[in-house]
């Protein structure tokens, strides 16, 4: 008697179908895991460069490198001022989310800055550093006192509000309550200080987060809408009006 070999064509396109579910349900799931364990390594990392930032502080009589222009050794290059401490680990200032810089197609929110520094060093990184924290000397246009405003120390009374590190577009940033978001979700960092509130503004972190480190060394997320409640400097205003969001952040919750 003949027995007959392999599928029919029904049955086949039965198991392709099942195929099909089943990768569509799966897909998701795994690009959801995925993106826990990038996030969780974040968060890993900038606990991390919290620690670095420590024995920094505290090599330098509790005080953070001035503020500096250019790139120098002055804030604006804090990854070459603390390189010693995490060299040759240079992944450590890369967010897992943002690791292509604009020439190699990265685009925000996962956008990662380069910078080549004085002294000749090439760095790629995806965190922005407070530029408020710094030890003075200011070199830039600023309509704000900066060395009186300026935080100069983790150890300053309030400043375990004051963030110090975060998920940013471009290396630092010195923010101003006036300053407004993003035009568009995917707008490319502008220079200037009206502006500088638009480099961490980047939904890094779903649904609407950028991981932030403190200047207690902690690490927490927030909103991007809670960035104008962040205590920039010392007496920032923290009831000063909200900018009027643009409809790209509709969808993201109104601070506390």
């Amino acid at each position: 008697m003949y027995k007959r070999k392999g599928f029919t064509l029904v049955e086949l396109l039965a198991a392709i179908s099942i195929i099909a579910l089943l990768t569509s349900i799966l897909v998701p799931a795994l690009d959801r895991a995925k993106a826990n364990a990038r996030e969780l390594v974040c968060t890993s990392r900038l606990l991390q460069l919290g620690q670095i930032w420590k024995m920094y502080v505290d090599d330098n009589d509790g005080q953070f490198m001035e503020r500096s222009c250019g790139s120098g050794r002055g804030a604006v290059s804090w990854f070459h001022c603390i390189r010693k401490y995490y060299y040759p680990d240079l992944e450590l200032i890369l967010c897992p989310m943002a690791v292509r810089t604009p020439e190699e197609a990265g685009r925000n929110p996962y956008m990662a800055w380069e910078n080549t520094t004085d002294f000749g060093e090439y760095y790629k990184g995806s965190y922005g550093i407070n530029l408020w924290v710094a030890n003075g000397g200011s070199c830039a246009s600023d309509p704000l006192d900066f060395d009186r405003l300026c935080w100069k120390t983790p150890y300053a009374r309030g400043a375990s509000y004051g963030p110090l590190l975060l998920c940013s577009q471009w290396k630092d940033m010195q923010p101003h309550p006036w300053d407004e978001p993003p035009e568009y979700e995917s707008d490319h960092w502008t220079s200037g200080w009206p502006d500088e509130m638009r480099r961490p503004c980047i939904r890094r972190h779903a649904p609407y987060h950028v991981n932030v480190l403190f200047l207690d060394f902690s690490v927490d997320k927030r909103t991007i809408k809670q960035l104008w409640k962040l205590k920039w400097y010392r007496d920032w205003p923290a009831d000063d009006p909200l900018p009027v969001w643009p409809d790209w952040m509709a969808d993201v919750p109104e601070p506390d």
